[in-house]
């Protein structure tokens, strides 16, 4: 956060005039981007800096006297809604507040405050931090990426709330080790021997079979192995997966087809609607060639098959603000020996 050095803003709030109408408000940056700005205030005998973009939002419910009387005194931000339910009336105004994305102390330090940030906010802090603040579903959650010691090491952080980091250099003020898993493959090759058969067979057909065949076949399958086929729709997907799991050894294209309407590879449950279904165009136009689909089957099919076995992953740690690669397993963030829980 070196756009947001304490000696920077500590030196804005002396010599630039606040915002009309405060005494505590200054701009970061250009003073016309007044929806970008810090406000100062004591903690504990010491001046800090809240760094806010824009504004939030709260909803509070309040009774239809609160409201009336409100409405009264020229209050804005008043609402009210009936339930065509019950019938019942709702009364709620909300409520503005700085949208406070953290705090720089005299230490020169950035604590993350915020209950969760926004793509405008991430942009926000990226520039300041001079790296890239992102959300990233496989590695947990919100963090951040960069040069982490100024000397052109780059690194990962992630990101979780009351957390502190120096803004010189993006390292956070307590050690994180970041712990994930990792498949073993000698292990998972030998978790997966029982499938080798059912794989091959599949893979042979699929490659001979044209879409118009596979979906025609799919249809056929469902038909065979579902009770009602007009209420297909409407099933729990996980009794097609158990269906297909007690016929991989006797019938091994069934079983694929199963899995794939269970999961819907290929997007194959619209294609399968859209085929029985004459008044719909043939159909979707993304959809796959069966060799790709019995491709996606087997990745998604060991994933399946991993997850149920522990003993196929082993432990990898991440220290240091090292980078640390997308993983479909998870990540856990662990400061001083606990666990702490990532922005989404």
């Amino acid at each position: 956060m070196q756009g947001l050095n304490y000696t920077r803003l500590n030196s804005i709030s002396n010599s630039v005039s606040p915002y009309r109408g405060s005494l505590n408000r200054f701009p970061i940056g250009s003073r016309k981007q007044n929806n970008k700005y810090f406000l100062v205030r004591d903690e504990e005998g010491q001046r800090v800096f809240d760094i806010v973009h824009g504004m939030n939002w709260k909803h509070i419910t309040i009774t239809k006297e609160e409201h009336d009387e409100y409405a009264k005194q020229g209050m804005p931000r008043l609402h009210n809604y009936q339930d065509h339910g019950t019938g019942k009336w709702e009364y709620y105004r909300y409520e503005v507040y700085p949208n406070i994305l953290g705090v720089v102390r005299p230490d020169n330090t950035f604590e993350f405050t915020g209950n969760q940030y926004g793509q405008g906010d991430r942009g926000i802090l990226s520039t300041y931090g001079h790296g890239n603040l992102s959300t990233d579903s496989r590695r947990g959650g919100m963090i951040w990426t960069g040069r982490v010691n100024g000397d052109g090491t780059r690194g990962a952080v992630p990101i979780y709330k009351g957390m502190r980091v120096h803004c010189e250099t993006m390292r956070p003020i307590k050690p994180i080790t970041v712990i994930g898993r990792k498949v073993d493959r000698k292990v998972g090759k030998d978790l997966l021997t029982g499938y080798t058969d059912f794989y091959m067979t599949t893979e042979v057909m699929t490659k001979a079979m044209d879409y118009d065949v596979f979906v025609k076949t799919m249809v056929e399958v469902l038909d065979e192995h579902t009770d009602k086929p007009e209420e297909r729709r409407h099933q729990n997907w996980e009794i097609f997966r158990d269906k297909a799991d007690k016929l991989l050894s006797t019938a091994p294209l069934d079983a694929a087809m199963l899995y794939i309407y269970a999961w819907d590879v290929g997007s194959m449950r619209w294609n399968v609607t859209r085929f029985l279904d004459t008044s719909y165009s043939r159909y979707s136009s993304y959809e796959d060639t069966p060799h790709t689909m019995f491709l996606n089957l087997k990745r998604r099919l060991n994933k399946e098959i991993y997850k149920q076995n522990d003993k196929v992953f082993k432990k990898v740690e991440y220290t240091n603000c090292e980078m640390y690669p997308p993983s479909e397993w998870g990540y856990t963030v662990m400061v001083d020996g606990v666990e702490v829980e990532q922005y989404d």
